[in-house]
């Protein structure tokens, strides 16, 4: 009762001055609904559950249902049904192609964006800001990975130290969480330089800032969309958000006040992303706020995905000791062909690692959804598939890569499949002329967890690297297994669309006696 009478005494003006509008929505809503005739001739998966709220509520707790259904009635053409921001129109694969061509002024993807990250009761999404990332990323951190990548090298085996246990007995450890500090660390060594990356200010912004982000679109997407306006001033997770951006961007801003100095002094200068993006401020007329807020939206977007993936590939491995035994022998053959140097060549030779990253995003896709675009001019496809101004479109990418038409025995976990295809040694159902497409980092309409298109994920080169150093670094340093009496592979936790390892568990590590 404190905590409602203290709300209401600070922010009493506003929802007074409110009251009127929310009571005219309501009344509005009921009188006409929100169902919409200009789709009525797509199909709506879930409409025994009633109207649209009912609708999204189930949605939210039972979302693998409604793909599942709508994937096996309309495999080859368009549904739709009532996700977390309305009714969204949900694509089938062969028409990918031809969508991934539309322009951006007719699908658009930082409209989607803003309606999926909450940009607008977040305060973020500001396109100027997105396009310049983007190209530092493809023009500058993509193109130096051969250069930087012995530096990363480094890194990952003094963080693995850092942050693992030097134990020569079992020792349990949280891996999700132990995963983003070792992740944070070794991004930031690139980001924003080995002498900040250590620093625990920075880690608490970097990670912080990404966790509280998370927290914040989940907490408002339980809110009805007409209500999340409101809904963010009863939303803690929110105000926790904002308070950490503004501890985030004290840190930062006297870390670009110094780089300036050191530029305008004549002195050598780092080889990260913040002095790439420093050089192009100009270009970009971008203020050293909007470079601060360049370098959170960068770590939010490696940090999180990065750490969910290695934390899926580890619980993979962990119920698996034969693989990592397989694992071990090929990191430690190719390091031997490489002068023991993990280089770019020397990671792209580790073939059967990068088949078992990629199994490991088939069988545990971190949604079941991708390519999710906002069609903001009306366009009719060449199936006749009519798709209106206003809407959300996806495509439901984790039935795909779990369909028998499209891999073998896609029930199975089987960590070779990729190398198989790309060796030519097992059966290609999707017939591609060019195995190399079955690598980790590749996009295509048949496996889009990057992504697909002209936008899909930049950073996807940097965080292969990443990854697979991680991970040779802990197989060849740690054995690891589960706890007592536990056999089975942890299972993820859905929410909606959504699926994520479950951060609390703890998987037990010993080192190698034998380490490389």
């Amino acid at each position: 009762m404190d905590q409602v009478m203290s709300i209401l005494e600070e922010r009493g003006p506003v929802l007074l001055s409110l009251a009127v509008v929310l009571t005219s929505v309501f009344v509005a809503t009921l009188l006409f609904g929100n169902e919409n005739s200009d789709v009525s001739d797509i199909p709506l998966i879930g409409g025994e559950y009633g109207n649209a709220e009912k609708r999204r509520k189930a949605f939210i707790t039972n979302a693998i249902d409604f793909y599942s259904k709508g994937y096996e009635l309309f495999k080859s053409k368009a549904y739709r049904l009532t996700a977390f921001d309305g009714d969204s129109i949900v694509l089938p694969r062969h028409l990918m192609e031809e969508v991934r061509q539309l322009p951006d002024d007719t699908i658009n993807i930082d409209k989607a964006f803003d309606i999926i990250n909450e940009n607008k009761n977040l305060g973020m999404g500001n396109p100027k800001l997105t396009t310049f990332m983007v190209h530092v990323i493809r023009g500058d951190l993509t193109r130096s990975l051969a250069r930087i990548n012995p530096r990363l090298s480094a890194e990952t085996a003094q963080t693995i130290q850092e942050e693992l246990p030097a134990c020569d007995d079992w020792k349990s450890v949280v891996v999700y969480q132990t995963m983003l500090r070792v992740v944070a660390k070794i991004s930031g060594a690139i980001f924003i330089g080995p002498e900040l990356c250590r620093s625990e200010d920075y880690l608490n912004a970097s990670i912080g800032y990404t966790l509280d982000f998370v927290n914040a679109v989940a907490k408002l997407k339980q809110w009805n969309k007409r209500w999340r306006w409101i809904g963010r001033y009863f939303t803690p997770e929110v105000d926790k958000l904002f308070s950490e951006r503004q501890k985030a961007h004290k840190f930062l801003n006297p870390v670009i006040e110094k780089r300036r100095a050191a530029m305008k002094a004549g002195k050598d200068l780092p080889d990260d992303m913040l002095q790439w993006m420093l050089s192009k401020v100009d270009e970009f007329s971008l203020t050293d706020d909007a470079i601060a807020e360049t370098q959170l939206n960068v770590s939010m977007a490696a940090i999180h995905t990065t750490t969910l993936t290695v934390t899926m590939i580890l619980y993979d491995l962990v119920v698996r000791p034969d693989l990592i035994e397989e694992l071990r022998e090929e990191i430690r053959s190719v390091l031997a062909a490489n002068d023991g140097v993990m280089t770019s060549h020397a990671l792209f030779e580790m073939k059967l690692l990068d088949s078992v990253m990629k199994e490991s995003q088939r069988v545990n896709p971190g949604s079941l959804i991708r390519f999710q675009r906002y069609v903001s001019k009306p366009v009719t496809l060449s199936d006749g598939t009519h798709l209106p101004a206003g809407y959300m479109i996806e495509t439901a990418h984790a039935l795909a890569v779990q369909d028998p038409s499209v891999y073998q025995n896609p029930e199975t976990f089987d960590p070779r499949r990729f190398l198989n295809l790309r060796n030519g040694t097992a059966e290609d159902l999707l017939k591609y002329k060019n195995k190399e497409q079955h690598q980790f980092v590749t996009v295509t309409k048949d496996f889009m967890h990057f992504g697909y298109g002209r936008h899909a994920c930049p950073g996807r080169f940097f965080a292969a690297n990443e990854i697979k150093l991680i991970l040779a670094r802990v197989l060849l340093g740690y054995d690891i297994r589960m706890p007592d009496g536990l056999t089975e592979r942890y299972a993820n936790l859905r929410m909606g669309s959504n699926a994520m390892p479950d951060p609390t568990k703890e998987i037990l590590f010993k080192r190698v006696k034998t380490a490389a």
